[in-house]
C-alpha cells in the first residue's frame, strides 16, 4: 500500500462521535478547519460567499481531517467542474506527459 492509498482509507474512516484515547482528533479537525477558511476566502474572492452553506470542518474515527462540503447547487457544482478544468489546462505538462 503506497502513501496515497493509507491517506485515502483514514479519510473514509465514519466521522468519531466517540473519542478514543491517543489519536490527536484536534490536529486533525485543525487542519480540515485550515482547508474550509481557505475554500471559504477563495469563493469569497469569486463573491460566491454563500456558494457552499453546508461547508464545514470535521474529523473521522482515525483522527483525520474531513472537509463536509454538503449539498450544493448544480451552479456551484459547474463552478468547482469549471475550476478544475482551468487548473488542469494551466499546470505545466508531466514528464510522462511530453514527446520524446
Amino acid at each position: 500500500m503506497n502513501a496515497n492509498e493509507d491517506t485515502f482509507s483514514l479519510a473514509e474512516g465514519e466521522p468519531a462521535f466517540l473519542l478514543d484515547e491517543g489519536i490527536a482528533y484536534v490536529r486533525g479537525w485543525a487542519n480540515a478547519q485550515h482547508a474550509v477558511s481557505a475554500l471559504k476566502q477563495a469563493l469569497s474572492e469569486l463573491g460566491q460567499d454563500e456558494a457552499i452553506p453546508r461547508l464545514r470542518a470535521d474529523v473521522n474515527v482515525f483522527g483525520a481531517g474531513i472537509v463536509e462540503l454538503g449539498h450544493v447547487t448544480p451552479q456551484t457544482a459547474v463552478l468547482i467542474a469549471e475550476a478544475l478544468r482551468v487548473m488542469r489546462h494551466s499546470r505545466a505538462p508531466t514528464d510522462k506527459e511530453c514527446a520524446a
